[in-house]
């Protein structure tokens, strides 16, 4: 089973759902998210993947809801400055934003403090939203290092790709702390370590909520059992001993 759910999480990694283009509509840059014809089942498959590994999201497997649940969450964050809308019936245009995802970043080693800080802070101003669909505060469910836009001429970082959503039995707290660590899952297994340390304290002090920084500090424990697999996928295959010294140093530090 633990070789199964294994291949599972590197296959849930590594496919691609959309069929993604670059097109100009009326005179903006706009990008277009296609599901795939195999995106239905496939996602069907994630969602009894995470189940099984403990991954507190659903993938957003109808396509109505998807390009709802798409388009609002763009709009809310964005929509004073961009546009974001239904393409047909598999499909969601959102308007190009100024700037390069934080991965390009953190792959090339030019990932800053500042940077680090305006995610933070990107995410302290979604998390502040009033969300329907949780009757409360919004989450976003994978905020990984790629699904934050960085202009660095404004030093400011906007979310995207509202693919999935937190399982709504869970607490704001619960999905704000989620959120966070996601984020450190996607760094700590690809920066070295010297700037591992600093770099997570720079994004957890940036959050300025002390009381979901003390929720994550809890969490900072790779589990064992079935759960690991998708530690393994998030982040990045690290070693187990290196990613236990990372996570041991930074809960110490907070």
């Amino acid at each position: 089973m633990s070789r199964f759910l294994t291949a599972a999480g590197s296959l849930v990694d590594r496919i691609k759902i959309n069929a993604v283009s670059r097109e100009i509509r009326d005179g903006r840059p706009m990008w277009i998210k296609r599901r795939r014809g195999l995106a239905r089942p496939i996602m069907a498959c994630a969602n009894r993947f995470f189940r099984a590994v403990g991954n507190p999201v659903r993938a957003l497997d109808d396509f109505a809801v998807w390009q709802r649940w798409e388009v609002e969450c763009f709009l809310a964050l964005h929509g004073d400055r961009f546009r974001a809308f239904a393409d047909g019936p598999r499909a969601v245009a959102a308007e190009e934003m100024p700037g390069v995802n934080l991965t390009q970043h953190l792959d090339t080693g030019t990932l800053t403090p500042a940077m680090l800080a305006a995610a933070a802070g990107e995410l302290r101003r979604a998390h502040a939203r009033t969300c329907a669909d949780f009757a409360g505060p919004w989450s976003h469910g994978d905020p990984h290092a790629g699904n934050f836009i960085y202009e660095a001429a404004g030093n400011r970082a906007r979310l995207i790709d509202f693919e999935v959503q937190h399982h709504r039995t869970l607490s704001a707290d619960e999905r704000h702390t989620d959120d966070l660590l996601v984020f450190l899952q996607d760094m700590v297994g690809r920066i070295s370590r010297e700037l591992w340390l600093p770099s997570a304290q720079a994004f957890l002090a940036a959050y300025e909520r002390p009381e979901i920084v003390a929720r994550v500090r809890e969490r900072l424990l790779a589990p064992r059992g079935i759960a690991r697999v998708w530690w393994a996928v998030r982040t990045t295959y690290l070693a187990p001993a290196e990613l236990a010294l990372r996570l041991a140093a930074l809960r110490a530090a907070l």
